[in-house]
């Protein structure tokens, strides 16, 4: 194994976005305006863009470089395309309130693009050191992100909060990763899972490793008993903050977590504790978030405990594609395929769900439930926008939110896991009672005041494309489970033969 000069056009996006940010940081040392340094960061976006797309059309086959610690392939660029749509519907949903309410803004620019920049290494690393490494690399950014409001109590308690549990979580991930080196002597995650053919059932020190890894994801997917510093950090942090700890950190978490599992083959070694541990995972995470949700006052912390129980119908597709990983890896796929649009479906949804909330936010100063009343006389548009996120958030058909669940649910259906499916089903049940109840007080209770409020060019730009663009996935929602399909095939690429 060498090291090519053409390895580096492997991390062309990553390094075209680390400039970028460092692009902006001197633009906001020099000028000191608000819409230039967004601009630029907005604009700016377009080079690791082209990179990507460019990779996306040229590169059929999975790419390896740096040692093979970075792999590309279409599981890597499906979540590259995902963090630079959150990172353009970002810079244009925060620019508002970030001006209003944070002085840092163009700080606020350059710890998202650096986080953006984890997430995508992330999704794209194939080694357990650069895997930690990526992980850091989003977190940090976040942990800073989280008290940016810097005379507010609760920012400062919520980015505390955020530093200390993020620690502890990332000392149990290591240490789960330390037990696998010592279990198979590589930290190459096609070197573990080659190694794992060779053990036998009934090795504690896997299922321990197995239990560290899961716990140390878990953080930084927040499910259940793992999501603790979910709801008070995510009512702490500025708003735009929270949109993005509730789908990056989550997205590029599930993006690790799922290439560990399968790429490194912890499937063949005790699937059955394995499998146990995830499903009931799922279902804590899945029961408590929507439970918890549904007595929310607070629409922040409401979308905290939403995001929860996401993150468990997100796991129902991970429980049923590990427990089919040994029986039939082809079968196994499709079950990634279907969480990779979930994922998708997700993103878009809940960032054009907070975008409403930032509106509120920035236009009535509050955001308590009781502040949506009668929205509809007041900003229609706004409200129409929001009501369709939080409708296909619910499930509700004819929205993406609803294929994405019928595909996932029906995908671990038919991978034996019936049970936890009917679950998921009921929790969904329950997901109606907040999302509706949201709804019903912006169409059909009376407004709080009877003026007429004008959302930001910014917001109205983030939550209009949130939209369209949950109109186009519903409409071409089997295009895009199609485009997942060669991503989830490249993840099993060493596996099926």
């Amino acid at each position: 194994m060498t090291f090519q000069i053409s390895d580096l056009y492997l991390l062309a996006p990553e390094i075209s976005l680390t400039l970028l940010a460092l692009v902006v940081m001197v633009v906001d040392l020099f000028v000191k305006r608000h819409a230039v340094v967004a601009g630029t960061a907005l604009i700016g976006l377009i080079i690791p863009a082209g990179f990507t797309i460019a990779q996306a059309l040229t590169f059929t086959s999975p790419r390896t470089g740096f040692f093979q610690m970075l792999v590309l392939d279409q599981y890597s660029l499906f979540f590259e395309v995902i963090f630079l749509i959150l990172a353009v519907i970002m810079i244009l949903s925060s620019y508002s309130y970030i001006g209003k309410y944070v002085k840092s803004y163009g700080e606020f620019y350059v710890l998202l693009l650096l986080s953006v920049v984890g997430m995508m290494l992330m999704a794209s690393t194939s080694e357990l050191i650069t895997i930690y490494i990526a992980l850091e690399l989003t977190s940090f950014p976040l942990y800073i992100m989280a008290g940016l409001l810097r005379k507010s109590a609760k920012s400062s308690e919520a980015a505390v909060k955020y530093v200390l549990l993020g620690a502890m979580s990332s000392a149990i991930l290591l240490y789960g990763f330390a037990l696998l080196y010592g279990l198979t002597g590589t930290t190459d995650l096609a070197g573990i899972a080659h190694t794992f053919t060779t053990f036998s059932n009934g090795n504690l020190m896997v299922i321990v490793a197995d239990v560290l890894i899961i716990a140390g994801f878990g953080f930084k997917i927040s499910a259940v008993p793992f999501h603790m510093w979910a709801p008070d950090i995510y009512e702490g942090a500025p708003t735009p903050a929270t949109a993005f700890f509730s789908v990056g950190s989550k997205a590029a978490g599930f993006a690790a977590l799922i290439r560990v599992l399968i790429a490194g083959g912890l499937w063949q070694v005790d699937v059955l504790p394995l499998v146990t541990v995830l499903a009931i995972v799922a279902v804590l995470t899945m029961t408590l978030g929507n439970f918890v949700a549904a007595v929310q006052t607070n629409a922040k912390r409401m979308m905290a405990y939403s995001s929860i129980a996401q993150a468990g119908y997100i796991l129902v597709g991970v429980v049923a594609t590990v427990a089919m990983a040994s029986h039939n890896k082809a079968s196994a796929a499709s079950g990634i395929s279907a969480v990779l649009l979930f994922i998708l479906v997700y993103a878009v949804t809940n960032l054009g769900a907070f975008a409403g909330i930032i509106a509120l936010g920035n236009l009535t100063g509050g955001d308590k439930i009781e502040d949506f009343r009668g929205l509809w006389q007041r900003a229609p548009w706004l409200s129409v926008c929001t009501a369709l996120c939080l409708l296909s958030l619910a499930g509700i058909p004819p929205m993406a939110g609803f294929f994405s669940k019928l595909f996932i649910f029906s995908s671990a259906w038919q991978l034996g896991q019936q049970w936890l499916v009917i679950v998921a089903l009921l929790n969904s049940v329950i997901s109606l009672v907040y999302y509706g109840r949201i709804v019903k007080s912006m169409f059909f209770d009376a407004p709080l005041k009877k003026d007429h409020l004008v959302p930001s060019l910014g917001l109205s730009t983030s939550i209009t494309l949130a939209t369209v663009a949950l109109i186009v996935l519903t409409i071409i929602v089997g295009v895009v489970l199609d485009a997942a399909n060669p991503a989830a095939y490249n993840l099993f690429a060493t596996l099926i033969h």
